[in-house]
C-alpha cells in the first residue's frame, strides 16, 4: 500500500475492523482508508498480489454456526472475524498473484486453490463485503438476461434496445441506424461504457472492437443520469443536459429509489447506474456497474460516496440479518449461505 498512508496496528479489544483488498493505485480505496482513519475505525490495507504472503486464513467449517470463527493474521496481527465490520474488496478473478519462479502447473494450481479460498471467505462473512466477487464474473448487459430484465422491469425500469457484435461494419451500421445516439461497453467490463457523439462514434467503436466485443445500447431522448449507490441508499445523483450539468432540482422527478432497488436485487452495495429520463417520465437504464468511474464523478460526490461506503463498512451485522430474506450484503436469496 502507499507508503504515505501508515496502517494503524489492530490491538486487542477491537471491535470494528475494517479490511482493503485493493491495488496501492486504486482512487476509491486511498479515500476510503483515510476516511476510515479519520473517523476511528482500525483499516487494513493488502494488495491482491500479496495475499499469500502477507494473511494466514484460519477459517473452521461449522454447519449452521451462528457464531463467527477463525480468524485472519495479517502481518503477524491475529484479527478475529467477529471483529471484522467490513471489507472493501477490489479483487478480480482470478486472483492476480506474485508467485515468483513456479513452474506453469504449479503457478495454475496455487492461483486457483487461492482464488476458491477467497472466493468461498468473502461469500460466507456475514460482514459487508464491497462488493463480493461472483463466481464466472457477473453480468454487465441487463437486457442480455431475462432474469435481469425481468429485475428491472419490476422496478419499473426499461431497458433499450440493444445489440452484442463482435464485427465493427455490424457496429458502425447499428450506430447509424439508431441516430448516432449510442452507449458502447466492451463486452464482459465491469466498468461504466461510454456514450458516442456523431462526430467522433465510428473512431470510438473501431478502438475499441481492435481489442473487445462490444454491447450497444440505443440512447432515447432525455436527460442523462447518473445514479451512485453506496451502501443502503442513494449517495448522489449527477443530472447532465446536453450542455450544462445539473442539480436534482431542476429535474421533476428523479430516479433515486427504483435504482437503489434495482442494485440491491443484483446483490450490490456499490454501483453506478447511467439512466435516462425521458420528458414523459419514463427511466431507461443503460448500466449498472460495480466499478463506478472515479475519474467522471464530481469531487463532492467522491467526498459523499466515501463517507456514505466507511459508515456502511463500519456497522455490526449478524447472520441473520446478513440472510434476510431481501438478499442484504449482496446475497440474492435466503438459501444460498455457502458452506
Amino acid at each position: 500500500m502507499p507508503k504515505d498512508l501508515p496502517v494503524k496496528c489492530v490491538g486487542e479489544g477491537s471491535h470494528r475492523v475494517i479490511l482493503i483488498l485493493a491495488d496501492s493505485t486504486d482512487p476509491w480505496a486511498i479515500l476510503i482508508y483515510r476516511e476510515a482513519q479519520r473517523s476511528g475505525a482500525q483499516v487494513r490495507w493488502v494488495e491482491p498480489a500479496n495475499l499469500l504472503d502477507r494473511v494466514v486464513l484460519n477459517w473452521p467449517v461449522e454447519a449452521e454456526s451462528v457464531i463467527v470463527r477463525g480468524s485472519l493474521t495479517i502481518d503477524d496481527t491475529i484479527i478475529p472475524l467477529s471483529d471484522l465490520t467490513g471489507v472493501f474488496s477490489r479483487l478480480t478473478l482470478p486472483l492476480p498473484l506474485q508467485l515468483g519462479e513456479l513452474s506453469p502447473e504449479d503457478r495454475d494450481y496455487v492461483v486457483k486453490e487461492s482464488t476458491a479460498a477467497w472466493l468461498a471467505i468473502l461469500n460466507a462473512l456475514p460482514c459487508a463485503v464491497v462488493n463480493r466477487p461472483v463466481l464466472g464474473g457477473r453480468p454487465v448487459v441487463l437486457s442480455g438476461s431475462p432474469f435481469l430484465s425481468r429485475l428491472a422491469e419490476e422496478q419499473g425500469i426499461r431497458l433499450p434496445s440493444s445489440r452484442c457484435t463482435s464485427d465493427p461494419a455490424d457496429a458502425t451500421w447499428q450506430f447509424s441506424t439508431w441516430r448516432e445516439r449510442v452507449y458502447v461497453k466492451r463486452l464482459g467490463s465491469e466498468e461504466p461504457g461510454l456514450y458516442l457523439s456523431a462526430q467522433s462514434g465510428i473512431e470510438q467503436i473501431r478502438r475499441i472492437m481492435e481489442t473487445s466485443a462490444i454491447s450497444m445500447q440505443a440512447v432515447p431522448d432525455g436527460r442523462r443520469m447518473t445514479v451512485y449507490v453506496a451502501g443502503h441508499d442513494v449517495a448522489a445523483s449527477v443530472v447532465r443536459g446536453d450542455e450544462r450539468q445539473g442539480t436534482e432540482t431542476e429535474v421533476p422527478f428523479l430516479p433515486n429509489r427504483p435504482c437503489l432497488d434495482l442494485v440491491r436485487r443484483l446483490g450490490l452495495a456499490f454501483a453506478e447506474c447511467r439512466c435516462v429520463l425521458t420528458a414523459e417520465g419514463a427511466v431507461y437504464c443503460l448500466d449498472v456497474s460495480p466499478r463506478p468511474s472515479y475519474w467522471h464523478c464530481p469531487q463532492e460526490v467522491q467526498q459523499e460516496i466515501v463517507r456514505r461506503l466507511v459508515g456502511y463498512l463500519s456497522e455490526m451485522r449478524s447472520l441473520t440479518f446478513h440472510d434476510s430474506l431481501s438478499g442484504a450484503d449482496g446475497r440474492s436469496g435466503a438459501r444460498e449461505r455457502l458452506r
